[in-house]
């Protein structure tokens, strides 16, 4: 496990050396684009040994410094990139001399750092100070001073300006130290991993390499390790390096005179709370040898914040009646979580022990924090938003329960986690639901390669079941009946009907991805997979006039149901019992299934006689009561069938963009004419 690594030589320091020279480089190989020869995106990643990714993000971190000394930096796909300018002045490009002292700052990292410039003075700045800080134009940062507006305004700051003094941020001491710890902690997350900054925005870490200069932080670092380590407390990197960057800012304001207010709702009256008092109190004792104030009750109850704050698990200190009532709302809370997943995935994940338990065990801090009101950060946000962008969303909307439970919502970073453990479910379905393919591997070349190629074609293709390597001489004993497959290194004549592929018993990409094509056909065809069904269906295409019913009569829940699922039996795309089971999983797990003020979307396991990917919209003539206190009575029914737990996602997000609009929930509720309902539904198609 590794911690905040700083050697004697300042961390800053280095990582400034080592970007800037990069980014440097990249604008003197621009420099050569003047005269009208552009660049492409690969051909400066193969100059520099640095990914596309990387040569992306440092065009646009130095797009505006390129602005400010006069140049136009043009992006062009299939072209390249160029720029131009009417001053063809070589000497508006730094020295290399110079690149070793300036970072180059994008504007979302000026508008952090001014942030930081601005609080790391007891009095006003001045324009031109921020402006020489930033190495950027006075202009640039008079613009760029409403972005900082804009960030200050979400921490419940403002910033101040008066002619002749300059300008300031004024608002709490809680909020000021907030927004500081944000901005570090964001990306400061695994310092340790050095080899891992190249790909990342480590434009935070040269911020507080700045603003903390001559702070004991590895001290810090040594004080938090051993008191969490002699209380048996677990931590992690984050962990730690949160705990430094708020003590470091937390003694940089103190030495200015800034000490924070009261913290109300950290109240002593139980069990935990004390044990993190006495924490608490062993830190301020160690960080008072830098400043007295340390120690005063007001900061001890800050410390225990930023101890909240830092993922740090208390649970074990708790005593065994605070234990018993956390696991029980814990997994109450976990139970409520999966149930209305459900909504949106199909019931496939109530019989998942590992997600159930695994969610009660993150749930439990998630409850301690909740009683504090503390707002995890989760540094890795911006993935998982990118790369579970449909989960993230289904997580949103499943949690609002247990937020009613809680008292409070929970912040997006929240989310992100519960949307991993969310992840991981999916995966594991996925891996027990894998269909394999059953393969004997003949290699007459040993031993060694025999078990390279059996590996290579394994980590290709997991749907693969080798379950034998043998030689020609002992294929004639094999029971060739129960295979799908013969994957052979030299050339075979059999007699029984099976599919026989011959390959080189030492594969290149090349030959790997055509043999991959092969086989996958092979599986495709073997195992009746419907390749329409891999295609993500929009709303428009499963949501058919057919399978709109307007005005139904229904006198409770179950014929409402009912009446939804008839038209999906009528076009053959479900079977009878899928209703019956429809019914079933409301009667098992209640009313989950009303998902928005007068909605419901029954659905059941896929297995249970769904035939395709499909959707009916019933419109009840009198609404009708569900059980579900909070949505009830329910007016529109869209019963929904899939196939497997990722077919319909894309018909879900089409179906929530339109449920989320009042102008098209309207037209579905009180239209008669089939035609503009159906035109509202191709309108949310996509």
């Amino acid at each position: 496990m590794s911690y905040i690594i700083f050697t004697e030589r300042t961390l800053g320091e280095l990582i400034v050396v080592s970007l800037n020279m990069r980014r440097q480089a990249i604008l003197k190989i621009l420099e050569t684009t003047i005269q009208g020869t552009p660049l492409t995106i690969d051909a400066l990643s193969h100059m520099l040994n640095v990914s596309q990714r990387t040569i992306r993000y440092d065009l646009n971190c130095i797009e505006d410094e390129l602005k400010d000394k006069g140049f136009l930096l043009h992006k062009k796909s299939h072209k390249g990139v160029w720029i131009e300018s009417d001053d063809l002045k070589k000497n508006h490009f730094m020295s290399e001399e110079e690149c070793q002292y300036e970072y180059i700052f994008s504007k979302e990292e000026r508008t952090q750092a001014s942030v930081v410039y601005i609080l790391d003075t007891e009095e006003a700045i001045s324009i031109k100070q921020l402006a020489d800080n930033l190495r950027v134009s006075r202009s640039t940062v008079i613009t760029d001073l409403d972005n900082v507006r804009e960030l200050l305004k979400k921490y419940q700051l403002e910033l101040c300006s008066k002619q002749g003094c300059g300008i300031w941020i004024e608002g709490s001491e809680l909020c000021i130290r907030k927004i500081l710890i944000d901005i570090f902690s964001l990306h400061i997350h695994d310092v340790g991993n050095i080899c891992l900054w190249e790909e990342k925005d480590i434009s935070e870490i040269v911020l507080f390499c700045k603003y903390v200069k001559e702070l004991p932080i590895k001290k810090f670092a040594t004080i938090f390790i051993d008191i969490l380590k002699k209380e048996n407390l677990l931590y992690d990197d984050f962990s730690i390096n949160y705990l430094v960057i708020a003590g470091s800012i937390q003694l940089k304001r103190l030495a200015i005179g800034k000490q924070v207010e009261e913290i109300s709702n950290i109240e002593m009256n139980d069990h935990s709370s004390q044990f993190l008092c006495q924490i608490a109190k062993r830190i301020a004792e160690k960080l008072s040898l830098y400043n007295e104030y340390f120690f005063e009750e007001p900061e001890i109850k800050y410390i225990i914040w930023q101890l909240l704050n830092s993922k740090i698990s208390f649970f074990s200190q708790l005593n065994e009646q605070e234990k018993s009532t956390m696991k029980l709302q814990a997994i109450n809370m976990a139970e409520i979580f999966i149930k209305n997943c459900q909504t949106w995935l199909g019931n496939i994940y109530s019989d998942d022990e590992e997600l159930l338990y695994g969610l009660a065990m993150h749930l439990q801090p998630v409850i301690q924090r909740a009683k504090y009101g503390i707002k995890l950060i989760n540094p890795m946000l911006p993935q998982i938003q990118k790369k579970y962008a449909k989960l993230f969303t289904i997580t949103k909307k499943a949690i609002a329960e247990i937020e009613q439970k809680l008292g409070t919502e929970l912040s997006e970073d929240e989310i992100g986690y519960l949307t991993i453990y969310l992840g991981a479910a999916i995966e594991r379905k996925k891996a027990r639901l894998l269909k394999k393919m059953r393969v004997i591997l003949v290699c007459e070349n040993g031993m060694g390669t025999s078990q390279l190629l059996s590996i290579m074609l394994k980590n290709r293709m997991p749907y693969l079941e080798i379950q034998q390597i043998v030689s020609v001489h002992d294929l004639n004993q094999q029971n060739l009946n129960e295979l799908d497959l013969i994957i052979s290194t030299i050339s075979l004549e059999i007699q029984e009907n099976i599919a026989i592929l011959h390959v080189s018993p030492i594969l290149s990409e090349a030959e790997i991805q055509v043999i991959e094509k092969q086989i996958r056909y092979l599986y495709d065809k073997k195992l009746n997979i419907d390749s329409n069904e891999k295609i993500m269906k929009s709303l428009k295409e499963v949501l058919l006039p057919a399978t709109i019913a307007l005005n139904v009569e229904a006198k409770d829940w179950e014929s409402a149901i009912a009446a939804a699922g008839k038209p999906l039996v009528d076009i053959g795309a479900v079977e009878n019992r899928y209703i019956d089971n429809m019914i079933e999983c409301v009667r098992q797990l209640g009313p989950y299934i009303v998902i928005a003020p007068g909605i419901a979307m029954p659905h059941a396991r896929p297995e249970n006689g769904v035939k395709r990917v499909c959707m009916s919209m019933v419109r009840l003539q009198t609404p009708i009561k569900f059980g579900n206190l909070r949505n009830d009575p329910v007016e529109l029914v869209f019963a929904l069938g899939a196939v497997n737990s990722e077919s319909h996602y894309r018909i879900l997000s089409n179906l929530w963009a339109m449920l989320s609009t009042p102008s098209a929930v309207t037209v579905l509720r009180k239209s008669n004419d089939r035609t503009q309902i159906f035109d509202v539904i191709k309108t949310y198609s996509c």
